[in-house]
């Protein structure tokens, strides 16, 4: 554990990343005393960050891009292509219910704001499994909780990052998974692959949590916790592809269609913030864009993903946060990676 990483040792790792590097460029970095603030001062020029917060981006527009409502509409009256969604509370189950067989099962249920994919229920696909989703949601949320009935567009999954210097990465990001050997069951194999990512852990990768979506997720495949797959057969374990529930991180920045690239351009430009982290579902990233949807967007989007995934080449997006936040710190330091 190197001297940030005890300094602070209850920041996230996302934070960590960040604060590092500005360390590295001679930034003076000081923790404000029993809160999550970090005060880094760079000659005459200082910030407040909370994770990666920065005063760079105004209350108005991280209300827009934190909010999975607010982002959607917002980018829907500019033209981009979103996952429709509505909406709900408690109180009106009937009217979600409504408004999935509208839109068409199966659906999606999701926080207006959360992260890492925390309250997300994918592959609903009946009333029955709607109205269970909600009773999940309110249970964890809370009675006055607001939730989204979404659209699930059947896609790949990719996360974009980009920075107004228009700095640029992609990972893709694939649900958890395991591969039979014919011989250990399911749990064992999940607990071999959780071992195997953490010792040692050298990439952004998350233990696979053992929990009720996962064994509801396989039990729809017809497998149990005991069941052992045949050697070779690939059994996904839950929907969403977040890597903090097990989800596998490959890079392919060198892969990614300009056109894309164009898109998250514009997306910044029309946000009018200095970086952001998008969620994209499309069918195929490397050839012109054709069909895609905008899921989420995010104001503090993972740096881990980018700096440390499963496969492919490391991008430095902790360098190019902080050429945004203290441009006058560029070159300050070696890079060993780039973009």
């Amino acid at each position: 554990m190197d001297n940030i990483d005890i300094l602070f040792k209850k920041h996230s790792f996302n934070s960590r990343l960040l604060l590092k590097e500005l360390s590295e460029r001679g930034v003076t970095l000081s923790p404000i005393k029993q809160t999550g603030l970090v005060k880094a001062i760079y000659g005459k020029h200082s910030e407040v960050f909370f994770d990666i917060y920065t005063n760079l981006v105004s209350y108005t527009k991280g209300v827009i891009v934190d909010d999975k409502y607010y982002a959607k509409q917002f980018l829907k009256t500019h033209g981009f292509k979103v996952n429709l969604g509505q909406v709900f509370d408690k109180n009106h189950k009937k009217d979600a219910a409504i408004y999935a067989h509208k839109i068409g099962f199966p659906v999606v249920i999701k926080p207006t704001i959360s992260s890492h994919g925390e309250g997300v229920e994918m592959d609903i696909e009946t009333i029955k499994e709607l109205n269970h989703a909600i009773l999940n949601f309110v249970t964890r949320f809370g009675q006055t909780a607001h939730f989204l009935v979404e659209e699930q567009f059947a896609a790949r999954e990719f996360r974009l990052f980009i920075t107004k210097n228009y700095f640029f990465a992609a990972v893709e990001r694939i649900p958890a998974n395991i591969i039979g050997d014919g011989k250990k069951t399911i749990k064992k194999l999940i607990r071999a692959e959780n071992y195997r990512r953490m010792n040692p852990r050298n990439t952004c990768l998350c233990k696979i949590p053992i929990d009720n979506v996962l064994q509801t997720y396989i039990k729809k495949q017809g497998f149990m916790l005991s069941s052992i797959p045949k050697k070779g057969k690939k059994i996904f374990l839950r929907k969403n592809s977040n890597v903090s529930t097990g989800g596998n991180c490959y890079d392919v920045t060198d892969f990614v269609h300009s056109s894309y690239n164009k898109l998250a351009k514009e997306i910044l430009k029309t946000l009018d913030v200095p970086f952001v982290g998008i969620d994209l579902l499309c069918d195929d990233i490397a050839n012109q864009i054709k069909n895609y949807r905008i899921c989420e967007l995010n104001s503090a989007p993972g740096l881990s993903l980018h700096m440390m995934p499963e496969a492919g080449k490391a991008r430095d997006v902790a360098s190019a946060l902080a050429d945004v936040i203290f441009p006058e710190t560029y070159g300050k330091k070696s890079r060993n990676l780039h973009n």
